[in-house]
């Protein structure tokens, strides 16, 4: 655990511990202003660099100093030195639990990667889109015209109603085929397309 070190506190500050513990709300801002800024440097000591780029020390801090006024009432210190010692155990877990959390396989923070590079040599990320590329598209229209080709009229009604988004039964009610028939056409023309 880190030790701060710094000048012993007085009475009064201890007393402000006590009062803030019974709900004064002058002597909690007393209590936050001499700890809080003791819990920031032991923050900022504990992040490393790419944790820096995420986080501020200042979000550490504001959370350990809220679970602090949440939970003071249940907490007993015999002087402010251990509440100061609590309090920086406290932001330096905080500050590890989070690593750790940025750090896990799932989520480890070295994959992630800028949207708009930094260096003008680097290429932008591309995000996979749910459109078709320009190259699906030109496939799909030359299968789409190699099957509109075929000699049959029905054949080539099927493929138009199925493109279209029709069922199998309004297919085969349209076209007098019935339904096991032009399920059996589509399979062997899907098998046919993916070979």
């Amino acid at each position: 655990m880190t030790m701060l070190s710094g000048p012993t506190f007085g009475d009064e500050l201890s007393r402000a511990l006590l009062d803030a513990q019974r709900g004064d709300q002058v002597a909690w801002e007393t209590v936050f202003r001499e700890c809080y800024p003791k819990v920031r440097r032991v923050v900022r000591r504990r992040l490393d660099r790419s944790m820096r780029s995420l986080y501020d020390s200042t979000d550490f801090a504001s959370d350990v100093m809220k679970s602090l006024a949440a939970n003071i009432n249940h907490l007993s210190f015999p002087s402010v030195e251990s509440l100061i010692a609590f309090l920086a155990h406290v932001a330096e877990q905080k500050v590890i639990d989070e690593y750790r959390r940025q750090h896990a396989l799932k989520r480890d923070i070295s994959r992630d990667r800028r949207l708009v590079p930094s260096d003008p040599d680097e290429a932008p990320v591309q995000l996979p889109s749910a459109e078709p590329t320009a190259s699906q598209l030109a496939q799909a229209n030359e299968v789409h015209e190699r099957l509109l080709a075929r000699r049959d009229e029905t054949e080539r009604a099927i493929i138009q109603l199925r493109r279209e988004g029709h069922t199998t039964a309004d297919i085969a009610e349209s076209t007098g085929w019935n339904i096991r028939k032009v399920q059996r056409f589509l399979k062997d023309l899907f098998d046919t397309i993916r070979d």
